[in-house]
Order: C-alpha cells, then structure tokens, then sequence
C-alpha cells in the first residue's frame, strides 16, 4: 500500500511539474500577474463552493446510511467524504476512495457487509447523477451550437460519456437482473478457466454469485426509496453542478466579464468527461488539456493558462490538501478512542 502510495505521487509530481513547465514557459510573468492579482472575494467564493459541494456529497453519504438503518454521525460523514478526496486524488481512474469510504465506515461500528453497500449504492446514485449532468450539457451543445465540432475532441467525450453509462449500465443490470448477470459471469469464468486463467471455476462462481446477490439486495433497497433516492440524485446533481461552476468564478476573480456561464459550465462538464477515463491520477495532464481547449475559445492568453491553473490547484490540489488535514484529524481522534 504504501509503495504505490510513493509510486501514484511521484506519478502527480512529475506530471505536475510538466504541466507547470509547459503552462509556464512561454509567459509566466504575465501568467503569475494574473494568479497574484485575482479578486480576493472571488477566491474565497471559489473556496466556499468547494467546501459547499464537499458538505452536500456527505448530505448525501449520510441519506444512504440512513436508507441502510446505520447510524452515523451527520458531521462525521461529512468529514470521512472530506477525506475522500485525498485517496481519490492519488490513485489511477480515483479508484481509491471507496474502498478507503468502507474503511472509515466499518470504523464508525458499521459491518464491512453493510459499509460496502452503503458506498456501492451511493456510487450507483452518483453515476445517474453524473449521466444526468454530462447528458444535459451534450443536449444543450446540440441545441446551441456552443462548441465547434473538432472530430478529436467529439469522440473523447463521446468516449468519456459511453465510459459512465457503460459503467452505470452494468451497475443496473446487475441490480434488476439477477438471472441474467449470473449467466453472464458464469459464461466469462468458464471462458477464463479454458485460457488457463481461472482455475478453480466452482469456487470463483460461488463467490461472484454472493457478490450478485449482495448487489441485488442493495437495488432493492433503493427501490423501496424512492423518494429518498430521487432526493440523494438531485443532491449529486447539485453537488456537480458547483463544482463545474468554479472556473467561472475564477474567471471573475481575474477581472474578465461577458464570459456566458453557460458557456464554462457545459465547457467544465466535458473536460471532467474527458478526465473520466485518464489513468493517471486526478486524470492528470488530460484534464489541462481539455480545459485549454474548450475554454480556449473564448478565453486566450496568459488569463487562460491563469485560469486553469487556479482552477486545478482549488479543485485538486487545495482538495487533497484539505483531505489530508482531515486524515490526521481522524486518526488523531481514533487514537484517544482507542
């Protein structure tokens, strides 16, 4: 654990410096003049809505643990989600967070059986709320024309969007059809063991089985509330909905005006998009390049760079850094527990 931890930062530093290198080559007076002066108001309203949007995705943690019957702390729930980030921010693909959500969760005397459906259902409920958001912002670029149509970057989002859906789709599937999820799997691990992959194929079903039928239950459970589940996706969408609108007030807070809103909000949704399916951790380098693109056709110059730049450092950075603090926080209180 603690190798890759030290592989997966060594991976951001060196990203991070090539990013900087490249970004800050050409005009880093100008560029640093730009981050130096921004609007101290709109920094802090910056700051704030990342906090805002961190408290809402523990609001809605904490709707799920309820929807579970566990109890949980309101307060501690917004502290472990936003401790997330962190764990999220140094692994490939943020793989890491939900196991390390499990974790925390089991600490606060919660089962592993029950931690692990209340993390996966949840999952399930950000990933509509994530289609939702992303399918909005591709149907308002259909209707408006708001982005011209470059065939490289059409098919990255297009990609990154297939990618999510694909991914909620087999979230579904595997939730409502049980029957049909088992034959799949069992097809797949038959066709594993003849190329020698799988051995022992018994053993391997039985355990996929229970991991389907854990999965069915936590369907089931959502679709016994609905209302709380309607609720916990509006939350998400909202939640996504403040993230994707911090350029925009960076962009204020670096004295440009006439920027459509709009424009940076569907703009935002297609880079993280895009940033969905980079390997490298906090999608890295993908990330940059999809926001110089698209916001690079109404912003230019040193303010663009600038922009981005604050952008990554209060959404990524400031975030694992934050996550960090509440980490010692945590285990600092676990201590005097124990």
């Amino acid at each position: 654990m603690k190798k890759k931890f030290i592989i997966n930062f060594f991976i951001i530093l060196i990203v991070l410096i090539l990013v900087l290198y490249f970004s800050l080559k050409d005009n880093y007076k100008e560029i640093i003049n730009y981050i130096s002066n921004i609007n101290l108001f709109w920094l802090i309203i910056s700051i704030a809505i990342l906090l805002l949007h961190r408290v809402i995705v523990g609001l809605c943690s904490y709707k799920v643990v309820l929807i579970n019957d566990a109890k949980v702390n309101f307060w501690k729930m917004v502290q472990i989600n936003f401790i997330i980030p962190f764990f999220h921010g140094i692994t490939p693909f943020s793989g890491g967070g939900q196991p390390m959500e499990i974790y925390y969760l089991h600490n606060e005397d919660i089962s592993k059986t029950k931690s692990t459906n209340i993390v996966l259902q949840n999952f399930i409920l950000y990933q509509v709320a994530l289609i939702g958001v992303s399918l909005i912002a591709v149907v308002f670029n259909q209707i408006f024309g708001l982005f011209p149509k470059d065939d490289f970057m059409r098919r990255l989002v297009i990609l990154g969007f297939l990618i999510n859906f694909l991914v909620l789709l087999i979230s579904l599937v595997a939730g409502f059809y049980k029957k049909l999820t088992s034959y799949i799997v069992k097809k797949i691990i038959t066709f594993l063991n003849k190329i020698k992959i799988v051995k022992d194929v018994d053993g391997t079903l039985n355990k996929f089985n229970d991991y389907i039928d854990n999965f069915y239950n936590n369907t089931n459970l959502l679709k016994k509330n609905k209302k709380q589940v309607c609720y916990v996706i509006l939350l998400h969408m909202i939640s996504l909905i403040l993230l994707y609108s911090i350029p925009y007030t960076i962009i204020l807070g670096m004295g440009l005006k006439d920027i459509n809103y709009i424009y940076i909000l569907i703009a935002t949704t297609y880079v993280m998009i895009i940033g969905s399916f980079v390997p490298i951790p906090g999608g890295t380098g993908g990330i940059e390049y999809g926001f110089m693109y698209f916001c690079g056709l109404i912003i230019s110059g040193s303010v663009l760079t600038a922009v981005m730049l604050m952008w990554r450092f209060i959404t990524y950075y400031l975030a694992m850094i934050i996550g960090a603090i509440f980490l010692m926080m945590y285990r600092k209180k676990v201590k005097k527990c124990e």
